[in-house]
């Protein structure tokens, strides 16, 4: 397959795309999936300065991640690119940077100092050529357990520590008429649930090392079995409203005490917050059940469309040095439910998840993994997808036939 067909392939793998007009030189078109309130309340944040520093701000909301990665990979193959567009740092932006569709914020960012302000990890995933093509606002941990208080108290239960004693306590607060999961039936909700459980059953080595090699005696081994039949024992704690939930949907059903817990990136404290409840209150916060400590990262990161070459424009540089400042990376995360991408913000004002998040980050004992789509290309993630939610919405599939089907999903698609 030729890089241009692998862009190709990309873009139908993400789905379809929309058309806009050109931009002028502080004009900044912004494309980006965040639809929800919280999501807009946090990106006004960056808006406001941006505008407020002499950028004129186009808004470009498409809703849903594929779709919006999409319609910026669609319409940068159709000439006619969004000049700032949000996107998953990694191997699927590498892949629009091998035919020169991306321009980078180096000089911003040499000038700024990132290499030392973010950690390592991004570092390396932001860069293509040693040169940075996407901007980091953010670092969200995906393997978060949030829960009702007062929900686990009418059942009597108390924040499980390992998967056995969560199935424990489902069950009893199933018997007492609460839904233990509230979970959004989509492809990706169901793959974070089923990283959680990945990483709790089999470890932080076994994670990195299973996504960061796709290796087939760790996809056959018995400990990617005992995973698949921790994940299968969960099903029938999820109601049957499931299926085509959104996320913020279902953090509403944990807010109201209708399910106790919700395993979910912590974008769910934006929702919580927009509620007026202060997260770690009412509604409680834990990493999901692990055998060891890891924070599962993820980035909301903003990419730069080749508009007059190589580097940035003056319109993309400004977007790039907004979105690190100190003050923009305080405001938004704290809307957001992320906390900062810079290692040098202080923690004192966020809320006490956020800092129980900041600790973990910047404790060098502790492992941070990627969501395994830092490194893997756009077939392989769609493929673990749909292996996983297929397995998850079957009905007679074995947890045995569920790690086959995983295996070899896998496999076809490297």
């Amino acid at each position: 397959m030729t890089k241009f067909s692998k862009v190709a392939a990309l873009a139908a793998f993400l789905s379809a795309g929309v058309s806009a007009g050109a931009l002028h030189a502080q004009t900044a078109e912004v494309l980006h999936w965040w639809t929800s309130g919280s999501e807009q309340a946090a990106l006004a944040e960056v808006r406001k300065v941006f505008e407020a520093s002499g950028g004129e701000w186009v808004d470009t909301p498409i809703a849903g991640g594929g779709n919006a990665r999409a319609a910026a990979v669609n319409r940068m193959l159709g000439g006619d690119p969004a000049a700032v567009f949000q996107f998953s740092i990694g191997q699927q932006l590498r892949e629009l940077a091998d035919q020169g569709l991306l321009a980078n914020v180096d000089k911003v960012a040499s000038e700024e100092n990132w290499d030392q302000k973010l950690p390592p990890l991004i570092v390396k995933a932001a860069k293509y050529d040693g040169d940075y093509i996407a901007a980091p606002i953010n670092i969200h941990g995906e393997n978060w357990m949030f829960y009702n208080k007062a929900a686990l108290e009418k059942a009597g239960v108390d924040v499980p520590k390992s998967w056995d004693e969560f199935v424990v306590a489902a069950q009893k607060l199933k018997d007492a008429g609460i839904i233990p999961i509230g979970l959004g039936g989509q492809p990706w909700q169901e793959r974070i649930m089923f990283n959680s459980v990945l990483l709790g059953v089999a470890g932080r080595e076994f994670y990195a090392k299973l996504y960061s090699t796709l290796d087939d005696d760790l996809l056959d081994s018995d400990t990617m079995r005992k995973v698949f039949e921790t994940f299968a024992a969960l099903k029938p704690f999820v109601d049957e409203g499931s299926p085509g939930r959104n996320w913020n949907e279902a953090t509403s059903m944990v807010i109201k005490g209708d399910a106790a817990f919700q395993f979910m990136g912590d974008w769910a404290k934006g929702e919580i917050i927009a509620a007026g409840i202060e997260p770690g209150t009412t509604v409680g916060c834990a990493f999901a059940p692990a055998i060891d400590t890891a924070y599962i990262m993820t980035v909301d990161a903003f990419a730069f469309s080749a508009m007059d070459g190589e580097e940035a424009t003056p319109a993309q540089a400004k977007m790039a040095h907004v979105m690190l400042e100190p003050d923009v990376q305080i405001a938004f995360n704290k809307k957001k439910g992320s906390i900062p991408a810079r290692l040098d913000v202080p923690a004192d004002s966020f809320d006490s998840c956020a800092q129980t998040a900041i600790r973990t980050l910047q404790d060098e004992k502790t492992h941070l993994v990627s969501t395994g789509l830092f490194g893997v290309p756009s077939a392989v993630s769609g493929a673990i997808d749909d292996s996983i939610s297929n397995f998850w919405n079957s009905t007679d599939m074995s947890p045995a036939e569920g790690q086959a089907q995983f295996h070899q999903a896998i496999s076809n698609a490297k």
